[in-house]
């Protein structure tokens, strides 16, 4: 019954535009029109336009958050607020201190009594303890976290020093290696500008060895030896004779296929020269051997007649007599007939007494040999008895057919040698020994 009065009553109030409170509400029980008188009064509490109701309600809200304890509460509420707070066994009063008569806790609404207040405020500290445990457990692991990070930053730090003395010992190991590197390679460089008859090639392999930024290489490389001449020639060698061998496999095919017998005369013999070009060792190869030209079947067949000429012509020795022994004996060797060979050349020195000087052509080497003799001529039959002449091949050394074609070799290299460095004469066209040995020092 009283609650569809109080049902009706609020309908009416909505009808009529009252202002009215939800009589409905557990929490509203007190008299409408007290409420009403006292909602402008509470207004600068800060809680906005309400009761005292709601004013304590708000209050106990406000206040929960920051109490661990029942007790705390009512004590901060009598102590901040001066409210009046009586508390008994199972209720508490609460009442401002404008207030003649308190409420009761249960009075106020669900959650308010004594009980509920105990068991909300428990809540809250368990809630907050929960808060805080967590926050404490974050913070130690942002600091555990932070001392890690700062550990790896020392640690980081530590090996980064470490690095830069480790990169500079071997930045300093590296520059000592290039400074001694430079050294030899100057030595060598300087050593071949002053040949004159320096290896180009050479010269651009050493010009490559020097070190411009050690800090580029490695040690392996810098410590790599720096070939000298010799070693350089005989790997260019190498590399040119496999040049030359596959020419002459090309002319071999080509001989083969194009050149018939019955018209080249020499086929078979240039046949032969090919291949030996193309499986000669080449362990046993020199620099020169590499850079000698290939003949071409004429220049072989030129050769080849000027050979045959010179087996096939025979000089007649004759014996000098006791009292004329500084006559020169003169003969060309034959591959087929035992010549005697003539004496070693005298060559008359350009002296204020003009006494003659014998040198021994034997222990000159070619290069020697080239800058005290003429431009050899086209003449070979010419060429090689002064050879035979200036070597003194006698007959005896020239009885083995094997010996005579070594020495036919030997003319030939130094034939070739004298063709590309013309020879250093006088102006009287004979060769002055001793000057030239003087313009060697």
């Amino acid at each position: 019954m009283m609650h569809n009065v109080k049902k009706w009553v609020k309908e009416s109030c909505i009808r009529h535009g009252f202002e009215q409170v939800d009589l409905l509400t557990k929490k509203h029980r007190d008299n409408y029109w007290v409420e009403k008188r006292l909602m402008n009064k509470n207004a600068s509490d800060g809680v906005g336009i309400t009761s005292n109701r709601e004013l304590i309600r708000n209050t106990i809200d406000k206040m929960l958050p920051a109490v661990d304890s029942f007790e705390q509460m009512v004590e901060c509420l009598k102590g901040i607020y001066g409210w009046k707070v009586r508390v008994t066994d199972k209720t508490v009063t609460f009442a401002t201190s404008d207030m003649k008569k308190g409420i009761r806790g249960n009075k106020l609404g669900d959650g308010y009594g004594k009980a509920e207040l105990v068991e909300r405020i428990a809540q809250i500290v368990t809630e907050r303890e929960a808060v805080n445990e967590a926050r404490r457990i974050a913070e130690e692991q942002a600091k555990a976290k932070a001392e890690a990070a700062a550990r790896e930053e020392a640690i980081r730090k530590k090996k980064q020093i470490e690095e830069e003395r480790k990169k500079t010992e071997i930045l300093s190991r590296k520059r000592k290696l290039a400074y001694e590197r430079n050294n030899i390679q100057h030595k060598y460089y300087s050593a071949e500008l002053d040949r004159p008859d320096w290896n180009r090639e050479y010269v651009e392999y050493l010009d490559a060895q020097f070190i411009r930024d050690a800090a580029l290489l490695s040690e392996e490389e810098l410590i790599a030896p720096i070939m000298t001449r010799e070693e350089f020639e005989k790997e260019q060698a190498v590399v040119l004779y496999r040049e030359k061998a596959d020419k002459a496999g090309e002319l071999w095919d080509k001989a083969l296929s194009e050149l018939y017998s019955v018209t080249h005369k020499w086929k078979w013999e240039y046949m032969d020269y090919l291949e030996e070009t193309r499986f000669k060792e080449l362990s046993n190869v020199t620099l020169r051997e590499a850079k000698e030209k290939i003949l071409s079947y004429e220049e072989f067949a030129k050769l080849k007649k000027a050979v045959k000429k010179i087996q096939e012509q025979t000089f007649e020795v004759f014996d000098s007599s006791a009292d004329a022994k500084d006559e020169t004996q003169t003969i060309v060797v034959s591959e087929k007939a035992d010549i005697e060979v003539p004496k070693i050349e005298e060559v008359v020195l350009e002296k204020a007494e003009h006494v003659p000087e014998v040198i021994d052509y034997t222990k000159l080497s070619i290069e020697e040999r080239a800058s005290i003799l003429q431009a050899p001529t086209d003449d070979y039959v010419a060429e090689y008895d002064a050879y035979c002449q200036r070597m003194g091949y006698t007959a005896e050394k020239m009885k083995s057919v094997r010996y005579k074609m070594d020495v036919y070799d030997e003319f030939i290299e130094e034939y070739q040698y004298r063709k590309k460095h013309c020879g250093m004469r006088g102006d009287s066209g004979i060769v002055n020994i001793s000057e030239k040995r003087r313009e060697t020092r």
